[in-house]
């Protein structure tokens, strides 16, 4: 009986010892206590390419501009427009999920930090974590007339060096902690809630949570737990299946072990990029919402809305590149009528792709016109998660069933069927509630 007695006021010491130990770890700041909301905006995969590093000409046509539809070319002027938009919009923080950079150029590192720098010097925080285009990238190049060049990338030190100032600097106040085995940190944002930066894309972290940063996560989210602060997560790439075409080389491969911790931790909001689709998967209670690229028409980034009892709410809005180009006296009609250019140019990518299919199904140029604009339009709709607002769209219209008869053996029905095997065809506005 003494030993059951000895052993059960041991464990009672050695909790007490460890939550003293643990709120040691919240910073001391003067947070506004009466503060009960917060307000946060959520873009990913930027994909900047420093102009320095582009004359625009052959080469980056070649090798860029022939791509996945990203407007690389103007990537500069949607920033900019961003930053004018979040200068007016006054968020608390901004997050940035991963792949800031094009292909880990060291210039657009050091560029982009310096835009960066204009929101942080307005008093709004921004917090980042690299993708896998960002660090020891080998594909970092120019394009300049018809020839590219390997340029520098960053290494992951370069990398905390250049966006020393977006938390990864060790006399942040605000920073929690960070993993030692990756770029992982938390960052407590103000004195309700707590931002988890979890990143994937380097070393044995590489797609992947090890078993280090598993354990500095689950101690990050007891810290978290003891003082009774909220928690959003972060990752660049999906800790959720989105589309079963898009589950290899996109979602974390043992983030079911991530999803048990918040769902015991009441973590319910996860945000990701890396698709370049706005889309929102559900499981066990945690929400896995995936902004689409900014760098891909509509331009979209992620409004969240916080509070202390933690509920959430979520929306996903353009960028609006026309009223940054007239504020700024622009002559370029290509950005005055930006929305329409950038629309053009992402249907144009996707004819691309389609027309080489078309071509080898022997039916008339009509039907094969109203297929071409049933996958466009279920593109455009798709990326940007807005499928609910065009009911037509379904697998009873007649060019999904055309492509069922006549596209069978291609790649085009598979992706098709993955997309309208969804149900649940909302993905741009959520609510959270207590």
């Amino acid at each position: 009986m003494i030993v059951i007695v000895a052993s059960f006021i041991f464990l009672i010491e050695k909790r007490k010892k460890s939550r003293r130990l643990i709120e040691k770890t919240i910073p001391h700041i003067d947070f506004d206590q009466n503060s009960n909301e917060l307000d946060l905006v959520h873009i990913s995969d930027i994909h900047y390419l420093d102009p320095s590093l582009t004359d625009y000409g052959q080469a980056f046509v070649r090798n860029v501009e022939k791509g996945d539809a990203k407007t690389v070319r103007y990537i500069d002027q949607v920033l900019d427009s961003f930053i004018l938009e979040m200068i007016k919009k006054k968020p608390d923080a901004i997050i940035v999920s991963g792949d800031i950079s094009y292909n880990g150029e060291k210039a657009s590192h050091q560029k982009i930090a310096k835009k960066f720098k204009i929101l942080k010097d307005k008093g709004i925080d921004v917090l980042i974590i690299p993708g896998n285009h960002d660090i020891d990238n080998e594909k970092a190049k120019s394009f300049i007339l018809d020839e590219e060049k390997r340029v520098d990338s960053v290494s992951k030190e370069e990398f905390k060096e250049i966006y020393s100032e977006f938390s990864y600097s060790d006399e942040d106040p605000k920073v929690i902690g960070r993993d030692k085995n990756s770029l992982s940190y938390m960052y407590m944002i103000n004195n309700f809630q707590c931002i988890l930066m979890i990143e994937t894309s380097c070393g044995q972290n590489d797609l992947h949570i090890s078993n280090q940063t598993y354990k500095w996560i689950e101690k990050m989210l007891n810290i978290a737990s003891i003082n009774n602060l909220s928690v959003i997560s972060v990752t660049h790439q999906n800790i959720l299946a989105h589309n079963k075409m898009f589950i290899s080389g996109y979602k974390i491969s043992n983030s079911s072990k991530l999803i048990k911790l918040f769902s015991d931790h009441n973590v319910r909001l996860n945000l990701s990029g890396h698709m370049h689709i706005q889309h929102i998967s559900k499981n066990e209670g945690v929400l896995d919402a995936a902004i689409a690229s900014v760098a891909l028409y509509p331009h979209l980034y992620a409004s969240i809305h916080a509070d202390a009892r933690g509920s959430i709410e979520y929306e996903s809005q353009s960028i609006d590149v026309e009223y940054w180009a007239k504020k700024y006296g622009w002559k370029d009609d290509k950005l005055l009528n930006f929305n329409e250019i950038s629309k053009e140019f992402f249907i144009d990518c996707t004819k691309d792709q389609i027309e080489p299919v078309l071509n080898k199904i022997n039916i008339s140029l009509e039907e094969k016109r109203e297929m071409m604009n049933f996958v466009i339009d279920t593109n455009l709709f798709y990326f940007s998660g807005r499928m609910k607002e065009r009911e037509d769209l379904n697998i009873e219209n007649i060019n999904y069933k055309r492509w069922k008869k006549y596209g069978e053996e291609t790649f085009l029905i598979s992706y098709l069927d993955s997309i309208y095997m969804d149900f649940d065809s909302s993905h741009n506005k959520f609510e959270i509630k207590m």
